[in-house]
C-alpha cells in the first residue's frame, strides 16, 4: 500500500514537473485569455484549433478555467495562412497544451473578435488606480476592464463608458475650459470625432429607430455651433415638407422645406437636417419643457403626429446644458 502512494505520488509530481517545462515563453510573446461579460462567459473561448485545416474548428475552451490563464506565441509570425486570410499562429498555453491561435490578418491577433490581450496590456489593467472622470470631477473612474479589443471603465455611480468616449469627454473639457461639469454631461450624449478635421459632433443617445427632433452640437478648434433635425420614421411614406410643433399650448408651423429620404428593411424615414437658429433652439426648449410636445409630420396627402418620449424632451435639454457650458448662447 505504502508502495502504491509512493508511486502515485511521484506520479503526479512528475506530471506538475512536466507541465511546468511545457510553459516556457523564455522570451516569446505573451498573452492572456480576457475577461467577458457575464452573458458571453457561456460561450468560452474561440479562434483555438488543434490543425490548420480550418479557421472553424468549433473548439470552445471553458471559461472559468481559461480566464486570466496565460499563453505564449511560439513564433512571432504565422505558420500557415488560408485563402480566406485567416492566420494560424502556434500558441502554448500555462496547462501545457498545444494549439494554433486563428486571427484574421487584417484583424491582428487583437483585434475586435479576439478573446486573448496582450500580457503588456494585460500588466496595464491590474496596475490600474481610481482617478477622477476630468480634473475637480467627484465621479470616479473606478474599474476597468478589456474584451474583444474594447476597453471600458466604470464609474463610481455605476455607469459604463468606452476608452474612446472618455478620451473624447477630456479632450473637449481641456478644450472648453476644464469644467468638470461638462465632463459629466457629456456621459449623457454620444460623441463622434472627425480626426481628420479635428472636428466633434455632440448628439443626443437613444433609440435612432423612431421619429424623433433633436438638437446636437458640432464644434472645432475655432467654433461651435448647433444644429436642429427633424426626422420621420414609418413603414409608408409621407413625402414630408413641413412640420407643426405642438408644446402644450405653444404652436409653431414651419415653413415648406427640403426634406431628405431614405428607406430599409420595410421601414422609410424622411428628414431634414438645418443650422439651428433662434426659431428652431425656441422651437427645442418649448418641446423639451411641455408635458405633452407633439410634432405634426405635414405630407403630401396624408399627416402624421407623433408624441415625443420622455428620454427624447430630456436629451434635448442635455445637449442645450452642454452648448452653454461649452461657451454656447441659448
Amino acid at each position: 500500500m505504502r508502495l502504491r502512494v509512493a508511486v502515485l505520488a511521484g506520479v503526479m509530481l512528475s506530471a506538475s514537473i512536466s507541465l511546468a517545462l511545457a510553459y516556457d515563453a523564455a522570451g516569446r510573446e505573451e498573452f492572456v485569455f480576457a475577461e467577458k461579460s457575464e452573458s458571453l462567459q457561456k460561450f468560452g473561448y474561440d479562434h483555438f484549433c488543434p490543425d490548420t485545416k480550418t479557421f472553424a474548428c468549433r473548439i470552445r475552451l471553458p471559461y472559468e478555467k481559461y480566464v486570466g490563464t496565460k499563453g505564449y506565441f511560439v513564433s512571432s509570425t504565422p505558420t500557415h495562412s488560408d485563402v480566406f486570410g485567416y492566420e494560424f499562429y502556434p500558441v502554448v498555453l500555462e496547462s501545457g497544451e498545444e494549439y494554433f491561435y486563428v486571427s484574421r490578418k487584417k484583424d491582428g491577433k487583437y483585434g475586435s473578435m479576439s478573446p486573448i490581450i496582450s500580457l503588456a496590456e494585460h500588466q496595464e489593467l491590474k496596475s490600474f488606480t481610481p482617478e477622477p472622470l476630468v480634473a475637480g470631477s467627484s465621479l470616479m473612474v473606478n474599474k476597468v476592464k478589456q474584451s474583444y479589443g474594447v476597453r471600458t471603465f466604470t464609474l463610481s455611480n455605476g455607469k459604463t463608458v468606452s476608452d474612446a468616449k472618455l478620451k473624447n469627454i477630456r479632450a473637449l473639457v481641456a478644450r472648453f475650459g476644464g469644467k468638470s461639469s461638462l465632463g459629466e454631461l457629456l456621459l449623457d450624449a454620444d460623441i463622434e470625432r472627425d480626426e481628420i478635421e479635428d472636428r466633434y459632433f455632440i448628439q443626443p443617445t437613444g433609440s435612432l429607430l423612431r421619429s424623433d427632433v433633436r438638437i446636437y452640437i458640432g464644434a472645432n478648434a475655432q467654433k461651435t455651433w448647433l444644429r436642429f433635425k427633424v426626422k420621420y420614421y414609418g413603414d409608408d411614406w409621407l413625402f414630408v415638407s413641413s412640420y407643426i410643433a405642438a408644446a402644450d399650448d405653444y404652436r409653431w408651423q414651419s415653413p415648406k422645406m427640403k426634406f431628405e429620404r431614405d428607406h430599409s428593411s420595410g421601414s422609410v424615414w424622411e428628414w431634414v437636417d438645418i443650422s439651428a437658429g433662434a426659431k428652431e433652439v425656441e422651437v427645442a426648449k418649448a418641446l423639451s419643457s411641455a408635458q405633452k410636445a407633439t410634432i405634426r409630420f405635414q405630407g403630401s396627402q396624408y399627416y402624421d403626429d407623433v408624441t415625443l418620449e420622455e428620454d427624447q424632451k430630456q436629451s434635448i435639454k442635455t445637449i442645450l446644458g452642454i452648448y452653454k457650458e461649452m461657451g454656447g448662447a441659448v
